[in-house]
């Protein structure tokens, strides 16, 4: 027999979602128009996760993203939200171009392939072999053999010259956040084989006016009153019929101090903690938080495993606002470009926007070892550094920025960079780990999704979280 529901037990339909990104968003969105009860519990003091769209003061028309940049032609769920919430979606596609020994060689249209078009070819057809593989036991361990390699790895014994692959490195690790030496097979191949992928890589599109305004949208539909900021989960606590959340108010906990003397002195000022009661629970925090909870039951030995096994993609984005578009001189209104300078990528942020005084801005992309040393140093240097290679690429231009903004995101707390990595021989165990419920909790994130890195991914497993639940609610209402 089913246990009989309690007066003290939350309705049915309640749902507590932790993170208040874009998977959490839109799963709580999607909850609450069906009717559902939902709290969002978020530990930072504003919503968005690593979607975070930026304003200069110095010009507050342009903006730029410290976080997640692209919409892709394919990113279906992102487009529909958009289309829903009367958001339009702008180009934001680029130029290709290589900047080597202080020198732009030549320029690519966007899409177009830099490499000998016989390695495009088998590329392709090697890879697909590979994905279109059935997940059958019998033919799922050539994917996981596959997996085991790395993606230079692969390239190398596919023929890729050293020059080719040192450019490939160059241009795949800003999408992997990490070197292709140590970038898993599969999940490369993912990246740009899998299904719903373009010549692109997906970055063609951004939200006309900052990507934070889809996140605005969102919250807005759900209902401020039910988002609480500020509020870090300790603890989640399961029974047959609920599951109970607590929280901390990290605005309540004392600052860091010098230790008095007096015992009394010495006692810790209480924290103002938070109890959120609902049927199930939806948590969408990285990986690399889950451990930081404490959950009861405990999370199983291989989830815990592999939310410590994953790494984050160590990223630090420079955006820097300058007097004029200098660029476009030379390089058009479309420039990027791979760099063996500061910079591992640089592009044109402010590409479609509206013109103040001719005023632009470039963002300056760093990734793995290199963002660890352009973090430790002081913005005025940093600054320095990428404005002297830009002097050396376009001589005789104007090249001192007027205001600079960074945000290394393996500096980040909470996600401790900017997204998941998937190293060789990961995808398949650690992905399958996190992604199983734990009871009454389903789990959603962009280190869930198909491809990593991108906005669609991290809604995408928010609204198949939500799917699950209301599969499991419907079982149960079945069984009353």
């Amino acid at each position: 027999m089913p246990k009989q529901k309690s007066k003290d037990d939350p309705p049915h339909n309640s749902c507590v979602v932790i993170g208040a990104g874009l998977a959490g968003l839109s799963a709580a969105y999607k909850l609450s128009q069906r009717g559902w009860q939902v709290d969002v519990v978020e530990a930072r003091d504003r919503i968005g996760g690593r979607v975070f769209t930026y304003h200069f003061r110095e010009n507050p028309y342009l903006y730029c993203e410290l976080g997640g940049e692209w919409v892709g032609n394919h990113h279906t769920e992102v487009k529909e939200l958009c289309r829903e919430f009367h958001l339009d979606l702008i180009p934001h596609r680029f130029d290709l171009s290589f900047a080597e020994l202080g020198r732009i060689g030549e320029t690519f249209k966007a899409g177009k392939w830099p490499f000998a078009k016989h390695l495009q070819d088998e590329l392709r057809e090697e890879v697909l072999k590979i994905l279109n593989l059935p997940d059958t036991k019998q033919q799922l361990p050539q994917k996981q053999q596959f997996d085991e390699q790395d993606w230079w790895t692969f390239l190398h014994n596919l023929g890729f010259p050293e020059k080719d692959l040192l450019r490939r490195d160059l241009m795949d690790s800003t999408d992997f956040g990490e070197s292709i030496r140590q970038a898993g097979a599969f999940s490369a191949a993912s990246e740009y084989y899998g299904e719903g992928s373009n010549a692109t890589d997906e970055m063609d599109l951004r939200v006309e006016g900052g990507n934070s305004r889809l996140v605005s949208a969102l919250a807005e539909r759900i209902g401020l009153e039910a988002i609480h900021t500020d509020m870090e989960v300790q603890s989640v606590t399961q029974t047959d019929q609920r599951v109970t959340v607590e929280a901390e108010d990290v605005r309540t906990r004392p600052f860091p101090a010098p230790q008095p003397r007096s015992k009394a002195a010495r006692r810790r000022l209480p924290t103002k903690k938070r109890e959120f009661a609902a049927a199930f629970c939806i948590c969408t925090v990285p990986a690399r938080s889950l451990n930081s909870i404490k959950w009861e039951p405990p999370l199983e030995p291989d989830k815990r495993l592999a939310a410590r096994n994953l790494q984050y993609a160590r990223i630090m984005k420079t955006v820097l606002l300058f007097k004029t578009r200098f660029w476009e001189k030379r390089m058009g209104e479309k420039f990027s470009c791979f760099t063996d300078g500061t910079s591992d990528f640089i592009f044109a942020a402010s590409l479609g926007q509206f013109r103040n005084k001719e005023q632009g801005i470039l963002c300056s992309y760093a990734i793995g070892d290199k963002a660890d040393d352009l973090a430790s140093r002081g913005t005025e240097d940093l600054a320095t550094l990428i404005s002297g290679d830009l002097a050396r690429l376009f001589p005789g231009e104007d090249t001192a920025p007027i205001a600079v903004m960074r945000y290394a995101w393996q500096e980040d707390k909470y996600t401790q960079g900017a997204y998941a990595f998937y190293r060789p021989g990961q995808w398949f165990p650690v992905r399958a780990a996190l992604l199983e419920p734990h009871d009454r909790v389903y789990f959603a994130g962009e280190h869930l999704a198909d491809e990593q890195g991108f906005m669609d991914g991290a809604i995408d497993t928010g609204n198949k979280a939500v799917d699950m639940v209301l599969e499991a609610s419907r079982k149960e209402e079945k069984r009353r």
